[in-house]
């Protein structure tokens, strides 16, 4: 992309559900996460199905990036949603502004498979560039039917495939020991929202704060 269009870019709308600004279950070290509206996909048993239609919140990239920089203590952002793959060019102009000003990890959560993505960002500008800015991507559709309680992702068949040498001294001791799904229900004004890949007894006990509370979200 050049200067110009991501300028372009970063003023146009980027349909979002909600990010909080600090979580520890969605990736090594503090980090931000992001979900965004909209999905392809339509997984039986997915606990997002409130990000698959919808507007969701319109935000410019710019103000977003803004956003996101100002937090502090964190060492990048995990972004899932939704389908992240279908608001490439909005979320590469997003993520080139923050780590042209931040030393930044991005990992992001996609219903795709990456053989798939690679292919197709032969002839798309802005895959190719999500891709090239992602450090690590858990890639695959969830598999009701092979959800194995394994944390970090929910199901079998996901992977976690490093596409740059971020992560790569803690990668094994952070993804491939077992210690359990661990999630956090974080209460704010805004609403109140499930952050991680939750286990059976996690997601009763989701259900059970939202038959008291009413809608939640779920990240």
């Amino acid at each position: 992309m050049t200067y110009g269009i991501i300028g372009f870019i970063m003023e146009r709308g980027l349909r979002i559900s909600h990010y909080v600004e600090r979580t520890k279950v969605l990736g090594p070290f503090v980090r931000s996460a992001l979900w965004v509206q909209g999905c392809c996909f339509s997984c039986e048993g997915c606990m997002a199905r409130e990000m698959h239609a919808g507007e969701g919140r319109v935000v410019s990239a710019a103000a977003l990036a803004s956003s996101l920089l100002f937090i502090e203590g964190v060492e990048g952002v995990t972004v899932s949603g939704g389908e992240p793959f279908l608001q490439g060019e909005a979320l590469s102009a997003l993520l080139l502004e923050i780590k042209s000003r931040r030393d930044y990890g991005v990992i992001v959560y996609t219903g795709f498979v990456y053989e798939d993505l690679a292919e197709r960002a032969r002839g798309d500008d802005a895959i190719r560039s999500l891709l090239t800015l992602t450090d690590l991507l858990i890639d695959g559709p969830y598999v009701l039917e092979l959800d194995d309680g394994y944390p970090y992702r929910g199901s079998s068949n996901q992977r976690f495939i490093p596409l740059s040498d971020r992560y790569a001294e803690i990668f094994d001791e952070y993804y491939n020991s077992c210690r359990g799904r661990k999630i956090e229900i974080n209460f704010s004004r805004g609403g109140t929202t499930l952050v991680g890949v939750p286990s059976k007894s996690g997601l009763d006990s989701w259900r059970r704060v939202r038959n008291t509370r009413g809608y939640l979200r779920h990240g």
